[in-house]
């Protein structure tokens, strides 16, 4: 079984120019893109060498956070991305409109930038903003990353590569949807880690045509986020070691060499509950969605949780039922509904919360994570002699770590 972190210890010292990208990298580069950063807002930036120096990481409560900082460490120690630049981090949360939005730019060492999207964090508003994409032509995050695709473009003339997890892959996918043909064209491709797809009116869109066949999609055999709307096909189903919901943090997606492990299909669990979200969607009308996700996160609100992990999952399968036995509620999107509330709980959705929580001793990371106390004090170790060595030129002439650039992941 390997994971990313397998990856970066086995193949991080192979050079692109020995290796060339692949859709690994582009997990990986996604996957850094949860992670806040500081002093990486400019046009300058720094290497993930230079980064993991300075040790500009903020500090997240998210239980992937361990992980995902682990990785990036990993990367600062071989040759494969340590010299990557990393630039223009950003991170917006606005509660008024219901937006969570962050990005960044990865130059590669083969002439390249990755733009990688995040996908939804731990805050209430980002998941009121995914909610509000089943009903919404748009939502704020997306118009974000299209005038941030549109800025970084204009910043450099070299080609693009756009990534993401979850939303982000949608973000990366309808940022490239929207911007003017001159910078489609030099988009090599468009990576998305079971991102929701489009609404309807998007999937038949013009400048969607005109991308699609630049989408390379990436599903767990138990995809759920990854089939809601108008998902991407073609797709590629990858085998994950976690289990239900569990399935959509990608660091339990198994990789073999360059490539993910595959599977022909996604499992019955997985198709039983697409078609149940598909009927729910087909039976509404975009006032009925709005009218269940505002009453939903009207009783969130009553609580006075700003982040999911304020919830615990009694908590949230209390709110559920209560928006489910709501009479205003159409009863046919009530019996609709409800059913998928009881394939949540088969899905292991309580798990999930908990797990988001940090409620649970956290098994998923011991399952996930591969690196060992030992190695762990070696990274350690090799970071406090980068702290002890004399300043290079760089890193050490502007106070780049001072400067307040993001927001907490």
């Amino acid at each position: 079984m390997a994971n990313m972190l397998d990856y970066l210890i086995w193949r991080g010292d192979v050079p692109f120019s020995v290796s060339p990208w692949n859709e690994i990298d582009a997990l990986i580069v996604s996957t850094i893109s949860y992670l806040g950063f500081h002093g990486a807002h400019d046009h300058r930036g720094w290497s993930i060498e230079e980064m993991a120096r300075v040790d500009s990481l903020q500090e997240s409560d998210n239980p992937s956070f361990a992980a995902r900082r682990d990785i990036f460490y990993q990367m600062a120690e071989g040759e494969r991305f340590q010299t990557c630049r990393i630039h223009h981090a950003m991170a917006i949360t606005d509660p008024d409109i219901d937006m969570q939005f962050s990005a960044l730019c990865v130059d590669l060492p083969d002439g390249t930038t990755c733009i990688a999207f995040r996908g939804t964090d731990n805050t209430i508003v980002g998941w009121r903003e995914d909610f509000n994409m089943a009903y919404q032509t748009r939502v704020p995050s997306q118009e974000a990353a299209v005038l941030y695709l549109t800025r970084a473009a204009e910043l450099s003339d070299r080609p693009l590569r756009l990534a993401g997890h979850s939303k982000g892959g949608n973000l990366a996918v309808y940022a490239a949807a929207c911007v003017p043909e001159s910078i489609v064209k030099r988009i090599e491709g468009i990576w998305s880690f079971d991102g929701p797809g489009m609404n309807r009116e998007m999937s038949l869109s013009q400048g969607f045509l005109r991308i699609k066949n630049k989408i390379i999609s990436f599903v767990p055999q138990t995809s759920i986020i990854g089939m809601l709307m108008d998902y991407y096909e073609p797709y590629t189903v990858v085998k994950s070691t976690a289990s239900g919901l569990s399935q959509h943090d990608p660091i339990s997606w198994q990789i073999r060499g360059r490539h993910f492990e595959t599977l022909e299909s996604l499992d019955q669990t997985a198709e039983v509950t697409r078609e149940t979200l598909h009927k729910w969607l087909q039976n509404s009308t975009p006032e009925q969605r709005a009218d269940f996700v505002d009453t939903l996160f009207r009783l969130v609100d009553t609580t006075k949780a700003t982040r999911m992990s304020d919830l615990t999952s009694e908590k949230w399968k209390s709110l559920l039922k209560m928006v489910g036995n709501r009479k205003e509620v159409n009863p046919e999107i009530r019996r609709v509904f409800n059913r998928l509330m009881a394939q949540a709980v088969t899905l292991g959705f309580g798990n999930m919360i908990d797990m988001v929580r940090g409620r649970k001793e956290n098994t998923s990371e011991k399952k996930w994570t591969t690196m060992s106390p030992e190695r762990r004090m070696e990274m350690l170790a090799a970071r406090e002699a980068w702290e002890n060595e004399p300043e290079t030129a760089g890193c050490g002439d502007e106070k780049k770590g001072t400067e307040e650039d993001q927001s907490n992941p």
